[in-house]
């Protein structure tokens, strides 16, 4: 299915699929292009036009189940100040100043964080497959995209 929406600012996308058995994919037209690609259920965030002249104008949504796709401006994702934590995809904003973070993850598949705001000049803080743990160098205040199979914690140093 393809659902149409003009998207022109940076937007937190939330998709969610309960019943879901097979491959269940959710696409965008914009910069992000691939948000979901998950076998199963599925409930996640993701940020979408976080780069210069982004605009998402389409979603393609492949699903075997009833889902939802709800789409908040970026300002609705509130600040946290101090460790976070969380299990899945998600979308934060890590309030005050720092400049590195200690992250983890328990889970088998891809895991990637992705920080957007001042003095992170590459969004790719860490990319791995499976669990993780080391401390990066990423800089506060920040939006952060979380993708992780599993339980994953951030800790501001």
């Amino acid at each position: 299915m393809v659902q149409a929406v003009n998207i022109a600012a940076p937007a937190v996308v939330t998709f969610r699929c309960d019943a879901c058995d097979s491959n269940t994919v959710l696409k965008s037209n914009g910069a992000e292009s691939l948000l979901v690609n998950e076998i199963g259920a599925y409930t996640g965030q993701h940020l979408i036009n976080v780069r210069d002249n982004s605009l998402t104008t389409e979603f393609t949504i492949t699903a075997d189940a009833a889902w939802s796709l709800v789409i908040d401006d970026i300002t609705a994702v509130p600040p946290t100040n101090g460790p976070v934590s969380g299990h899945g995809d998600s979308v934060i904003l890590m309030g005050g100043s720092f400049t590195t973070v200690a992250i983890t993850n328990v889970g088998e598949s891809n895991f990637q964080v992705l920080a957007y705001g001042r003095g992170n000049t590459l969004p790719l803080i860490v990319n791995e497959i499976g669990s993780y743990s080391g401390t990066v160098k990423m800089a506060g205040p920040a939006y952060v995209t979380v993708h992780s199979s599993g339980d994953w914690s951030i800790t501001p140093q």
